[in-house]
């Protein structure tokens, strides 16, 4: 099977699939709005936020989803769209209506997704008067375009596209994301649209994507909060003809390992591209009783302030990691543990080899740390990916509406 990363990829590089973007005026200076279409019916899956204050967007989509087919992804940026009262509702309707009309297909074929400030009435009008040309521009090459109406603080896209084959027939999945901050995400994270032009049924559409998001968007963070407006889609047209997966076979295993590929790859790149980050970390958990513990906690070391601050540092600060472990309340010997950076052991089996520290400081002045911790207690094991808190960080979001 030939797996490759297509240059250049984008939402738009499998079958069926046309993109644009377009400035509206939410935001001043920048595109804001992004529009993604399948030429023909796709199904359609998604993961949102848990958390309960959602934005109106991901309440409409959330019931918008459940239908047949679906055709449009329609994204906005630089208002969230959420606690703004009923006209935020209202904004989303008439929004959707006319999208829907000036396309021609139902209402619940088009998905919607904003982000953007909290709490500020949703500027209806001009996203209205923007909808025309955004259609107008619709394009095979707009994939980069509609990646760039859906960024806010970030300070590049998040693009990838790969192409694999099914039983001979090539099949493709392109993505694009947005996120830089309000990052920690649980069953969902940050605005993620995908595309591919496999042909697959709808429920293994969506177990394929919950088991993509589980494994890498659910294993990162930037800072501890949980957006309003998180949102991941996936449409998938079936244009490739290959042999239609329904079922978890080799079909179903050779897609997701590839959206699993896709979806790495952009939460890296949400990761690096984080506010004020200039430092990441892939903290890699091994020996635990078993994988539930390990992804808890591996998760606890990279959501530790204390933990960020001493990559924010280059401090080979073993102390912090020790901490993190502790602080899940799993049993765990100190006597077994293990703990190394960039491969050198600090910590083995309990004992400290400070003689290592001087060298580590040096390692761990680089843009990417290597973190291993090792319980030694079972065959458990998880990666997460996080990174540094620094004073930008502070700076970007101390005045943020101001």
């Amino acid at each position: 099977m030939k797996k490759t990363i297509i240059p250049q990829g984008t939402v738009t590089s499998p079958k069926g699939f046309v993109a644009s973007g377009f400035h509206a005026g939410i935001k001043k200076n920048k595109l804001d709005t992004a529009l993604i279409l399948s030429t023909s019916p796709a199904v359609a899956g998604a993961t949102f936020t848990r958390n309960t204050a959602k934005a109106w967007p991901v309440l409409w989509s959330k019931k918008a989803v459940q239908h047949r087919t679906h055709r449009a992804i329609f994204g906005t940026s630089g208002n969230a769209n959420c606690f703004n009262g009923d006209g935020g509702r209202e904004a989303v309707r008439r929004c959707v209506k006319f999208l829907s009309a000036k396309l021609g297909i139902a209402e619940d074929e088009v998905l919607i997704a904003q982000t953007g400030i909290i709490g500020r009435a949703f500027p209806t009008a001009k996203v209205l008067k923007g909808i025309p040309p955004l259609i107008e521009t619709l394009a095979p090459d707009g994939g980069h375009r509609a990646a760039q109406g859906i960024l806010t603080t970030d300070r590049q896209t998040k693009e990838i596209a790969v192409s694999f084959t099914i039983e001979g027939k090539e099949v493709r999945i392109g993505g694009c994301a947005k996120g830089a901050g309000m990052l920690n995400p649980n069953m969902a994270t940050m605005l993620c649209f995908i595309t591919t032009d496999a042909a697959i049924g709808k429920a293994v559409l969506r177990q394929a994507l919950k088991e993509a998001v589980d494994d890498t968007f659910n294993q990162i963070c930037i800072d501890n909060d949980m957006s309003t407006n998180d949102t991941v889609f996936i449409l998938a047209n079936g244009q490739a003809g290959n042999p239609k997966i329904l079922t978890k076979g080799s079909g179903y295993k050779i897609f997701v390992s590839q959206l699993k590929r896709v979806c790495r790859t952009i939460a890296k790149g949400l990761v690096k591209d984080g506010e004020g980050v200039n430092r990441v970390a892939e903290i890699k958990v091994t020996g635990a009783r078993n994988s539930r513990e390990a992804k808890i906690i591996a998760r606890q070391i990279g959501q530790s302030m204390l933990f960020k601050t001493m990559l924010a540092g280059g401090d080979p600060n073993w102390g912090r990691v020790v901490a993190a472990v502790g602080s899940t309340k799993f049993p765990f010997d100190p006597k077994r543990l293990d703990v190394s950076f960039e491969g050198v052991k600090v910590l083995n089996h309990g004992r400290v080899h400070q003689e290592q520290v001087p060298a580590l400081r040096k390692k761990l002045q680089r843009k990417q740390v290597d973190v291993a911790v090792n319980l030694n207690l079972g065959r458990g094991e998880a990666r997460f990916l996080t990174c540094d808190l620094t004073q930008a960080y502070v700076r970007i979001n101390a005045w943020l509406t101001t």
